[in-house]
């Protein structure tokens, strides 16, 4: 999708493009509505089944744990969830490096084998690459700590 938005900026439909995202969040917004209707109404139809079968007190309780289970899982999430935002700045970041990397690193693939095939002592530079980048990394670990 962000290389459909930029091609499209390039060309000059961005409006075109701003357009058509925004009927597809509305959209899904109304898909998100009927979704938790779906899902009251099957919760609702639940707790029916189950209160002719248990009893309404004892089907109530059993929701009532499932709720505050599901409560615990998510306050679990949020606490790891939580970290500094310098953190989750620095991953996302991490992250967009990798993937510009792999990306030209792909492109470059084809031109990179030719020259291999050609050379064999082209294969040291990206083992040495590697190992250099191993070491940076595991000096900044320690000068961290």
């Amino acid at each position: 999708m962000l290389t459909q938005l930029i091609t499209k900026i390039f060309t000059g439909e961005a409006g075109v493009f701003f357009a058509r995202m925004r009927t597809v969040a509305i959209l899904y917004a109304v898909m998100g509505i009927f979704a938790l209707g779906l899902l009251g109404f099957l919760l609702g139809a639940l707790f029916i089944w189950l209160a002719s079968i248990y009893g309404a007190l004892a089907t109530a309780l059993g929701f009532a744990a499932a709720c505050l289970l599901g409560l615990v899982v998510l306050y679990i999430v949020l606490m790891i969830a939580r970290r500094p935002p310098k953190d989750r700045a620095s991953d996302r970041l991490q992250r967009d490096i990798a993937s510009v990397a792999s990306v030209a690193a792909i492109s470059n693939l084809p031109l990179l084998m030719r020259s291999v095939r050609r050379r064999r002592s082209l294969l040291l530079v990206p083992v040495a690459g590697i190992g250099i980048f191993a070491a940076v990394r595991a000096l900044s670990a320690i000068r961290r700590r």
